[in-house]
């Protein structure tokens, strides 16, 4: 009879083992499951949200515009001339505008980002009806054995050409550097601007230039249509543009010296 009582408690026993091991197994395969289930939906969701990361949520179309002008509505701040020009396409890839083989290396004028291409509806002094429009946010690049060094940032410039043929910068030689000048926009009725850059003769080294006069700084050139700067004696000659009310101490021609060191011209 005791005999018989322990097998029944061992046979009772193990049972409760077996049943124990089977919940515990079944725990084991459940939360398992759980947690793959997770990582795959985390997954997902990361998936999603790289897949949103690289795509253009709100690609940018052409704007019906407004003023009636053509059918692309620009993205840069409006100018002077904004009304005298219809868009005819958008660019999002790099383009050229200007280049000049130096010496050693290449200068370049290239569109960052969105370049709006359109034509002149109305002549003016800034060019004639159908010229040519550019306008977007450019730089000033010397690329030298396949390396680019952007000099000069040009934001929302605007300029207008009577085509679309290449633009190159005007060489100045000076003892120490050449100097090139960039002038986008081919007239204005009273002056063209410029940019500058300087290559040095000695160390190769390129870099933008400034223009110091009466105390102040300028990023840019203004001369006259009819001539354009020259090197006269290691010296900058500059013929500046004359309008109706010009003082005459403003008409007389303004020499810059090139201080190479600090990266800027002076007048004298």
């Amino acid at each position: 009879m005791n005999v018989y009582y322990v097998k029944v408690k061992l046979s009772r026993e193990s049972e409760r083992v077996t049943i124990k091991r089977t919940v515990l197994f079944l725990s084991s395969i459940l939360s398992l499951s759980l947690l793959l289930a997770c990582n795959n939906q985390q997954n997902s969701e990361i998936s999603m949200e790289n897949e949103l990361a690289t795509t253009n949520v709100f690609p940018e179309l052409p704007a019906s515009d407004p003023t009636g002008t053509g059918g692309i509505l620009s993205q840069f701040p409006e100018s002077d001339i904004s009304e005298s020009i219809s868009i005819d396409s958008v660019n999002y890839t790099p383009f050229v505008r200007a280049k000049t083989y130096t010496e050693q290396g290449t200068l370049l004028m290239v569109s960052n980002g969105r370049e709006e291409l359109g034509h002149l509806i109305v002549s003016s002094v800034m060019g004639v009806e159908g010229d040519r429009t550019f306008h977007s946010n450019y730089s000033i690049v010397y690329r030298q054995d396949n390396q680019d060094k952007v000099l000069l940032n040009l934001p929302a410039l605007l300029y207008i050409q009577p085509s679309d043929k290449l633009l190159s910068f005007d060489k100045i030689s000076f003892k120490e550097a050449d100097v090139y000048l960039l002038t986008p926009q081919y007239q204005t009725g009273h002056g063209l601007e410029c940019y500058a850059v300087a290559i040095n003769k000695m160390s190769g080294d390129a870099f933008s230039l400034k223009f110091i006069r009466k105390g102040y700084v300028f990023e840019k050139l203004v001369y006259s249509e009819k001539q354009i700067p020259f090197n006269q004696n290691e010296r900058l000659v500059v013929h500046p543009a004359v309008g109706a009310g010009t003082p005459e101490e403003d008409t007389k021609e303004i020499h810059y010296k090139l201080d190479l060191a600090n990266r800027q011209f002076i007048a004298e």
